[in-house]
């Protein structure tokens, strides 16, 4: 592994022989149960360890942000190797355990709904707005220690020889090992509409899309997870062959990258 720039930034001199990026979960704990057996069950099929990216936007929206936390912090299943990056909603509930009255905004953004995951009650939430002095001693009593130090130390983007991942894309013209946190998760209209040549593949989410989109130099798997029910895995061969899995319909399609 070489150093970065950004200290948040992975760069692997080599990548697994298959690998398997997933798109914004957004506290469907259910779907990715479902999508991490259909992984498992197809990693199965290739010699040597596998590797499993999660893209970021683990928390919020859905109904269960605490135990995927829970499940990120234990071993993962069947051996696999994991690397779990940070999305913008991992950085907007860090900065509100850390300091509520400056991020309070996160309530309206999915922020509530992670709380609700942790037990706390409309009303107790409804007090931290009106008390925000009062907020870091109550969430302290929910939210596990190890949540907030999980969140401290995710990376915000991963690249590997042919492909980059991040959770919502890169700056044109910037060094992956350059690249700053807040364009990695939040960066839009100057990602999505260039057409440079990055490299390598940038592999994202953060942008809602109906249908996995691979264009020239990026592919988008943000499938809307905690309203479509539909959460999408790009699988990476060593060759550069990719495939899509995703939950409901259980699809897979295959191209070449």
């Amino acid at each position: 592994m070489k150093e970065s720039g950004n200290p948040r930034v992975i760069i692997h001199d080599d990548r697994p022989q298959v690998l398997y990026a997933i798109g914004d979960i957004h506290g469907r704990l259910d779907l990715f149960e479902e999508l991490e057996a259909m992984i498992l069950a197809d990693a199965a099929l290739f010699p040597g360890p596998a590797q499993m990216i999660l893209l970021g936007d683990l928390v919020d929206r859905g109904p269960a942000s605490s135990q995927i936390l829970d499940r990120m912090l234990a071993p993962p299943r069947g051996g696999m190797e994991r690397i779990i990056l940070a999305g913008n909603h991992e950085l907007m509930m860090l900065g509100f355990l850390e300091d509520p009255k400056a991020n309070m905004a996160w309530l309206a953004h999915g922020g509530q709904e992670a709380l609700f995951s942790y037990g706390l009650s409309a009303q107790e939430i409804d007090n931290m707005r009106r008390s925000p002095k009062t907020a870091s001693a109550l969430l302290r009593s929910y939210v596990p220690e190890e949540h907030f130090q999980l969140l401290e130390s995710l990376p915000t983007a991963c690249s590997m020889p042919g492909v980059i991942f991040a959770h919502a894309g890169i700056r044109p013209g910037v060094p992956v090992s350059l690249q700053n946190d807040i364009d990695l998760t939040r960066i839009r209209g100057e990602f999505l509409g260039s057409t440079d040549d990055y490299g390598a593949i940038v592999v994202h989410g953060h942008t809602v899309v109906e249908a996995p989109e691979v264009h020239p130099n990026r592919i988008a798997i943000d499938t809307g997870a905690y309203a479509t029910g539909i959460l999408t895995a790009l699988r990476v061969t060593y060759d550069g062959g990719i495939s899509f899995l995703q939950t409901g319909a259980g699809r897979m399609s295959t191209a070449q990258v």
